[in-house]
């Protein structure tokens, strides 16, 4: 395999890392324009040779956090990379346009079409595959601006070495699976038989084999760095304005599992202006508190009543792999799970944080979140309440998992976007300007009675370690 890191803009981002496993025929040039902020792009190809590099291993090791991407081809290297790295802070886990099944008649490029590609490959029919990837002629002109320097032998190489490899995998190595429609490279259908049963979550949308990765990047992994920016901004205005989030914390308190004792030690991730934390102590006897958060408040209290706290400005779903096994009694999280790059890593990593006993009581955000604003780029990618159970690590105690809708009215969607940029939970992207503001009011559907309508779906989990 070979490499490639695009130096970042910012500074930031040389804590985070996009590691791409490019498909079959690319090197890194088609992917100069790729990116997102707060992310440092690394893009692997050429899997003629399987063995990962081992000088980009050690690098690796600088970063705080790894999201896996694996595209067509480039899947099955990804999942042989996952499942020889336990040790690296590896988050997201995202297929696009693959399987871990290249050739494949049901579940990846039937065997007869890949055999005709590789016997007839020539500088006409490559050509012409670039063409199907891109799914149109003004796409595979902007492509060509880009396009890879390889020769048709080393590419009949990698080819061959291809076919021979398939990866197997446990459910739950892959997050998600994104599926586009106008996929001409591997069938859909074929995508969609094998990820049923191999991947949390299918994301399923109209885009061809070569996909607009700023787009999929921007909807698919949280921007860490902005999401701190925005909470920071909105610490003044944060408790006047989150209703919703105040009304899916009382309610998880609520399903808090009471205990005869005072729980020892508790975590609660995501404390945001220290609102959820007065909530938590002031129904539930804790005796020691830790509160993270990308941003903590200056008003930290250092304790509450008899509660002992303490705050770790963090990003607690690379954190929390820090913390001992068995080391605490209660994780409490409202409203937060909802911003990381993968769920279900986090969901693993309480229950082995948990002692015996100990319980996880957490709310996040499903896809109906925010439904008004359609129209926004790069909205978030929810998973629901099924894909969530689906995610519960193995071993633990399920007792709680549901969703709801609640919904907010305002006067005008001026309005509603202004609600939800003073929680700090802006759903347009860094750079959408006025214009992009303009266009999602325009296209805001309202209530019959004139109403902008603001939905949000928050989801339960509770669970507990034996």
């Amino acid at each position: 395999m070979k490499f490639h890191i695009f130096p970042a803009d910012d500074p930031r981002s040389a804590t985070r890392a996009i590691l791409l496993f490019a498909g079959w025929g690319m090197d890194e040039k088609p992917f100069v324009r790729t990116g997102l902020q707060g992310y440092t792009l690394i893009v692997i190809w050429d899997y003629r040779d399987s063995s990962f590099p081992p000088e980009l291993h050690g690098m690796l090791r600088d970063f705080r956090e790894i999201a896996v991407i694996g595209w067509s081809f480039g899947v099955p290297a990804a999942t042989e990379f996952i499942l020889s790295n336990p040790d690296l802070p590896v988050t997201a886990r995202i297929a696009i346009n693959g399987t871990m099944h290249p050739v494949h008649d049901h579940l990846g490029i039937p065997a007869e079409i890949f055999r005709g590609t590789l016997e007839g490959l020539t500088e006409k029919s490559l050509s012409k595959f670039y063409l199907r990837m891109c799914g149109s002629s003004a796409l595979f002109r902007e492509f060509s601006e880009t396009y890879p320097r390889r020769t048709v032998d080393e590419l009949r190489e990698e080819l061959s070495a291809i076919a021979d490899r398939q990866a197997i995998a446990p459910r739950g190595v892959w997050d998600r699976a994104v599926i586009c429609k106008g996929d001409r490279i591997i069938p859909p259908d074929n995508q969609e038989a094998a990820w049923r049963d191999e991947a949390f979550g299918i994301i399923r949308t109209d885009a061809p084999h070569l996909p607009d990765f700023n787009k999929l990047l921007a909807a698919l992994l949280t921007e860490k760095s902005l999401v701190a920016e925005r909470f920071a901004r909105a610490e003044r205005t944060y408790d006047d304005n989150a209703v919703v989030q105040r009304r899916i914390a009382r309610k998880l308190i609520s399903l808090v599992p009471r205990r005869s004792a005072t729980v020892g030690r508790a975590l609660e991730i995501g404390c945001g202006t220290g609102m959820t934390t007065g909530m938590l102590v002031g129904e539930i006897p804790v005796a020691d508190l830790e509160v993270w958060d990308l941003h903590l408040p200056a008003s930290l209290p250092s304790s509450i009543g008899s509660t002992r706290i303490t705050g770790r400005e963090c990003d607690a779903e690379t954190e929390i792999r820090r913390l001992p096994d068995g080391s605490l009694d209660l994780i409490f999280s409202a409203s937060t799970m909802q911003w990381f790059n993968s769920p279900g890593s986090f969901l693993r990593e309480c229950l082995r944080v948990l002692r015996p006993g100990g319980h996880a009581v957490i709310s996040t955000f499903g896809p109906e979140t925010m439904r008004e604003i359609s129209g926004a780029p790069a909205r978030r990618q929810y998973p629901d309440d099924a894909a969530i159970g689906q995610m519960l690590p193995a071993g633990c105690q399920k007792i709680h998992l549901s969703s709801e809708i609640q919904t907010i009215h305002f006067p005008t969607p001026a309005d509603a976007l202004r609600h939800v940029s003073l929680t700090g939970v802006n759903a347009l992207s860094r750079n959408a300007g006025g214009a992009t503001a303009r266009s999602v009011m325009a296209a805001y559907p309202l209530a019959p009675d004139g109403s902008a309508p603001l939905t949000y779906q928050p989801i339960y989990i509770v669970f507990g370690r034996p």
